[in-house]
Formats: C-alpha cells, sequence, structure tokens
C-alpha cells in the first residue's frame, strides 16, 4: 500500500446498546480496527478512530420495556457499561461516541432533506405486523407464529429456524407479539418514507468494482444484494424513540436506524475532532471499516449508497473487513441466553491483553471459529508466557546475574547479518499483513519473531560463553537481546498495549513505541534496566475448570449425526477425516480412529464443551496430527454406556438426525 495517503479514516461498528459487549463484538469488530488504528499511529500516519453506542431502533425500544424502565435510562445503562469495557480493553478510540445526540440528529435530518431534495425519497403505504396489546407496530423478528412450511410454533416473522424459510409476518399462522406474548397481531396500513435504492444500483456496482482488498465474505454479500437487484427501502419506523422525522404528515415517527446508525460515524467524528471534514471530505484518505459479517449489506450496499446519492462529497470505504462468526464452546454467542464470555466478567479471569491476543489468534476471518477455554488457556501459556514472557524474564535475569543491572556494551564480536536480514525480512511481513488487516496472518508473524529471540538466546547460551571465559560474545548477545526486547514492544504495541508499555519500561531511558521498519540498536550499552514482574501468568487446570464452570452454561448436547464422507488421515494410517451432519445444516469435521467409522453411518456426536462421564473436563475442539477435530464420535465406554471401546455407536439409519442422544 501506498504511503502517500496521509490521513486514515478507522471505524469499528456501532454495537447495540440492548446488553453487555460480549468476546464476540470484540473480535468482530472492536478489536481488529484498535490493532489496525495503534498500528497506523506507530507508522505515523494522521488517524482518525471513532466508535460509539447505537441506541435507536425497536431493539432498544423493547429492551426497556422488558426491563421496566425509560427507554433513555436503559441505554444510557448499557452505554455507560460499554464504555468502562472500551477503556478496560484499552481500545484506542479517538472518541467512543453516541448515537443519540443533538448533533447526531441534527446531521441525520440534514442528510434526508438533502437526499429528498435530489429526488431520492419517496413517500408510500405498506402494510406492517401492529401488536394489539402493545399498542405498536413490530419489528418482523419480533412477530412470533407458526411456520406455514413446517409447521413449527416458534417461527418469526422474518424467518424460520427450524426449516430455514424466509418468511413474511403476514405468512405465520396465529402470529403473536414476542414481547407481550398474549397480544395477537394483525397487518395494518401505515404510510412511511422510502429511499429510491433502485436508481443507485448501477452507479452502486460501478463502485464496487473499484474496491479491491476485500475479504471475500465482505464482496460476495455486497454482490449477492446487487445481483438479485436492489429494491427501495423505507427509512422510517413508527416507533418513538430515534430521530423525529424533520417532514411534514410523519409526525411521531422516526427515521429508520439503519438510515441513522452509519452516520453515526460521521456525527461522532464530527464530535471528536473540529477537522473532522480533512477525512470525511477528503478522497485521498484512506477508509477503512470494520464489522461482522451480518453488518456487510449494510455498509457494502445501503451506506455507500446514500453516500453516493448525496452527490456531496462524502468519502466512501476503501476496506470493508467483514468477519464471520465467533462461536464459544461450540454454540452461538447470545445476549438472550447468556451464551458467551461477557467481557464485564471477563476482565476479571485474566488481563486485557491475553484477551486480545488470543482473540487475534483466533479470529473468524475466513469462516466461522469456535473459541473455547481450552484454547485460550493454551494460547496463553504457549505464546504469551512461554515465548514472549520467558524470553524476557530470561534475558533480564542472565545479564543480571553476569552483568549486572546495565545493558552491555556491543562490541562487535558475533557475525549478525543474516540474523538480521532475517528479522528485516519477517518485519515487511507483518506491516504488509497488518496493511491489508490480516490478524491471524499478523499474529502468526509476531509470534515467529518472538520465537527468533528465544532461538537466538538458547543457541547462544550467554550463560555458558561467560564461563568459557568468553565475557565479549556473551556480553553481545545479550546487547542483542535487549534490543530485541524494545522491538518487541514496538512491534507487540498493537496487539498488546499494556504488556509492550511495560516491556518498554524496563529501561531507564524514555523510548516511544513507533513502528520498526528495521532492526535498530535503540539501547545504549549502559542504560539501565530493571527487572520486570513476570509478563503473563500460566492458566492452570484448575483455572480452566473454574472458568469452563463460570462461562459454559449450558453443555451442548449430545446428538445423533451422520458421517457423510470418511477419508483418510493426511498423516496417519489408523485416522479418518469425517464430514458429519448434525442436523444444523454445517458439517462438522471430526478426526475419528474407530475402525467402523464410514460414509453414511448414523452415529453419536459429542460436540465441544460437551461434558462426558469418561472425562474430567468439557470436549474442547483440538488438533490431532495436524488436523483440527470439532468433536468426538462416542463409543459406549465414553458415555457411560458400558465397557465396549471397539468402535463407535451405530445407530438405525431412520433416526433423527440432530436430536438428543438419550442413551
Amino acid at each position: 500500500m501506498s504511503e502517500k495517503k496521509q490521513k486514515y479514516l478507522i471505524t469499528s461498528a456501532l454495537p447495540y446498546v440492548n446488553y453487555n459487549l460480549h468476546i464476540g463484538h470484540m473480535i468482530g469488530c472492536l478489536l481488529p480496527s484498535d490493532v489496525y488504528a495503534r498500528f497506523c499511529r506507530g507508522m505515523g500516519r494522521d488517524v482518525l478512530f471513532v466508535c460509539g453506542a447505537d441506541e435507536h431502533g425497536t431493539t432498544s425500544e423493547v429492551g426497556a420495556m422488558k426491563e421496566g424502565m425509560p427507554v433513555e435510562e436503559y441505554v444510557d445503562k448499557y452505554r455507560s457499561a460499554h464504555e468502562i469495557a472500551v477503556k478496560q480493553f484499552n481500545l484506542s478510540f479517538d472518541l467512543y461516541g453516541r448515537t443519540h445526540t443533538k448533533l447526531h440528529e441534527k446531521l441525520i435530518q440534514d442528510l434526508f432533506t438533502r437526499l429528498d431534495d435530489q429526488g431520492m425519497i419517496e413517500e408510500k403505504v405498506s402494510i406492517q405486523p401492529f401488536s394489539i396489546k402493545d399498542e405498536m407496530f413490530l419489528a418482523d423478528r419480533f412477530v412470533i407464529g407458526t411456520c406455514p412450511k413446517c409447521g413449527f410454533e416458534g417461527a418469526y416473522g422474518n424467518e424460520c429456524p427450524k426449516c430455514n424459510a424466509t418468511l413474511e409476518p403476514g405468512d405465520l399462522i396465529n402470529p403473536h407479539s414476542s414481547i407481550t406474548t398474549d397480544s395477537p397481531v394483525e397487518m395494518r396500513e401505515t404510510k412511511h418514507l422510502y429511499f429510491k435504492l433502485s436508481k443507485m444500483e448501477d452507479q452502486l456496482r460501478d463502485w464496487l468494482k473499484s474496491r479491491t482488498g476485500w475479504p471475500k465474505t465482505a464482496m460476495a454479500i455486497a454482490n449477492k444484494w446487487l445481483n438479485e437487484g436492489l429494491r427501495d427501502t423505507p427509512i422510517t419506523r413508527d416507533l418513538k424513540w430515534g430521530i423525529p422525522v424533520n417532514k411534514p404528515g410523519f409526525e411521531g415517527k422516526v427515521f429508520y436506524v439503519w438510515f441513522d446508525a452509519p452516520w453515526g460515524y460521521v456525527s461522532i467524528s464530527q464530535d471528536a475532532n473540529k477537522n473532522w471534514a480533512d477525512w470525511w471530505k477528503n478522497n485521498d484518505c484512506h477508509y477503512a471499516q470494520f464489522m461482522g459479517k451480518d453488518n456487510v449489506a449494510f455498509h457494502a450496499v445501503f451506506f455507500p449508497a446514500q453516500e453516493l446519492a448525496m452527490n456531496n462529497d462524502w468519502k466512501t470505504v476503501d476496506i470493508l473487513k467483514a468477519f464471520n462468526f465467533l462461536n464459544f464452546e461450540g454454540a452461538k454467542i447470545s445476549k438472550s441466553t447468556g451464551n458467551g464470555i461477557f467481557l464485564n466478567d471477563a476482565i476479571n479471569d485474566a488481563p486485557a491483553d491475553a484477551w486480545r491476543y488470543a482473540l487475534l489468534a483466533s479470529a473468524p476471518e475466513t469462516d466461522d471459529s469456535d473459541f473455547t477455554i481450552g484454547r485460550f488457556a493454551e494460547i496463553v501459556n504457549k505464546d504469551l508466557n512461554g515465548i514472549l514472557g520467558n524470553f524476557v524474564s530470561r534475558v533480564c535475569k542472565i545479564n543480571e546475574k553476569n552483568f549486572g543491572l546495565n545493558v552491555p556494551e556491543f562490541g562487535d564480536f558475533i557475525d549478525l547479518v543474516s540474523f538480521r536480514n532475517d528479522i528485516d525480512l519477517k518485519l515487511n511481513d507483518l506491516k504488509f499483513a497488518l496493511d491489508a488487516c490480516e490478524f491471524r496472518k499478523s499474529i502468526s508473524i509476531l509470534r515467529e519473531l518472538w520465537s527468533y529471540g528465544n532461538e537466538f538466546f538458547t543457541k547462544t547460551e550467554p550463560w555458558a560463553l561467560v564461563k568459557q571465559d568468553k565475557v565479549g560474545e556473551a556480553a553481545d548477545v545479550l546487547n542483542i537481546c535487549f534490543q530485541l526486547i524494545d522491538l518487541y514492544a514496538r512491534i507487540s504495541a498493537p496487539f498488546i498495549p499494556e504488556t509492550a508499555d511495560k516491556m518498554i519500561k524496563i529501561f531507564n531511558t524514555k523510548l516511544d513505541l513507533s513502528w520498526p521498519t528495521k532492526f535498530e540498536w535503540r539501547i545504549n550499552g549502559g542504560t539501565e534496566f530493571k527487572i520486570p514482574e513476570n509478563l503473563f501468568t500460566r492458566i492452570d487446570e484448575d483455572k480452566v475448570k473454574f472458568m469452563s464452570e463460570k462461562y459454559i452454561k449450558q453443555a451442548p448436547k449430545i446428538v445423533i449425526a451422520k458421517i457423510l464422507t470418511a477419508n483418510p488421515h493426511p498423516d496417519s494410517d489408523h485416522l479418518q477425516v469425517l464430514s458429519v451432519d448434525a442436523g444444523d445444516g454445517k458439517p462438522l469435521e471430526i478426526v475419528c480412529g474407530a475402525p467402523n467409522a464410514r460414509a453414511g453411518l448414523v452415529s453419536v456426536l459429542a460436540r465441544v464443551g460437551a461434558k462426558l462421564p469418561a472425562f474430567d473436563m468439557p470436549l474442547v475442539a483440538r488438533k490431532v496430527r495436524g488436523v483440527l477435530s470439532n468433536g468426538m464420535m462416542c463409543a459406549e465406554d465414553e458415555l457411560g454406556l458400558g465397557n465396549n471401546h471397539d468402535g463407535i455407536i451405530e445407530l438405525p439409519d431412520d433416526s433423527v438426525i440432530g436430536s438428543e442422544f438419550k442413551g
């Protein structure tokens, strides 16, 4: 990427204020955007980085009703909780703002007026669900009834979770409100304002073709919308909570949250920096957005279509970094069910940097991924404690023992050409990965760079050199290792900022955390240093057990599943790699050594997180000879049903796939 663009605009999707933030929010938008912003600042770029609370819409109004409080108090409650989490996890926004402000209201009303003046607004009458007892029109997802396709009684007004049919509220049999469950729903006429999205299709298609560097997920979602044909979209709602519509005849209505929320990036920027237009009205600015895949359609189609329709030089996104979903212990993270790790709890069990690094190492960039307590512990113990923490501690303590608390002078006793070249090449790789917003790759390269230091230290054995009376060589080795500690602080700062700060403060001299482009000597011989406390603490089995009991609210069920395919393991003659249908439409990859495992067999699957009688801990996803196994096909003895371990359980072909196995 060219360095000619000095202005960098970075936005993270605005989280709804309908509950506390969880690890899915962190890795889906908040944390990657922070890493990128910190990296850009380290590179000397002029960054404007904003986020904030998305406060309007049906979700907030319904949430307040359920908690029995005024909606404004409700959004204040959760926005305050979000802001605390933002600070605790060291997210470096220029401003973590909100959308319920006078500044935002004026912006939205002014933008609407411009769209109206441009001929992009049309009035239409539509038929929408109305809850009799709630006395309000409902969003589709707040209507529940019987699915006309499969008969499932818990279908929503927009889809059936059982048969996945796309529905309209009027399709449901016996529809009722999900807010007041005994309230019937009827379809009523209502008047709304529509944004003529269909008129923008050709211009938006050309704009999308000019975008480069987007993840496949984001581009696929955007193209799907375009290929299906864009339809005019209502931008008003029959709600009390939100930004009032500034057009005669529409009193008592508010703007649709997805019309109002993306422009929150602008109003928060206006609040954060008086020169906000230097980014938002500057085509030479580089604009990166971060979000989960469920937000892509609005950011890749709806929002840029409005910006282009304004015909007023609004900066559109250059890189749209979309993430897939992060599951927890084999199940979807959910505010409503409480499944997952919420940030207000997480910070009490491990420091922010441990969560930051482990989540980035597990980032769902190419597909949905599963995060487990066991994986969290493994990453912290191996990478943070075992590689980085161990290196810093050993270097400082060996130096103290042999040279005191001063960095030894470098005497040029050892040849560093090859070593420095390797470091410089990896630094270049890391820079390119971060510029491309490839976070798992960045973590992998960062880990390699940390490992270089450990390998160099172990190979050269400065303690042995001292015993061999090669004091000058030992001094050189330790001097180089202190240069690496400084280097590691700088390249780690975007990822684990608290730890980077601890590392740089080892030295009794003033140093910045600017991004290094090559191996540098910044630590002079004779510089005083102090031995730090351990950078990280191991997460032992007792802590894993404690956290598992705390966070795994309901262990995933042991279910009936069908083996779709069975292929030889690439690195073992005794194992197979199975593709297994567990009834949810997403085949799981399982490594299995049972001799009777075969395609077409109906058997029993224990999902990740399931508790089996034969094991002390919940089942975790793990690599078996290099292949990730996302669960386990079960033998009788593993379920406490007998002593048979000769093969996995075989069930009749007509067993119901996905149903709980009762034994």
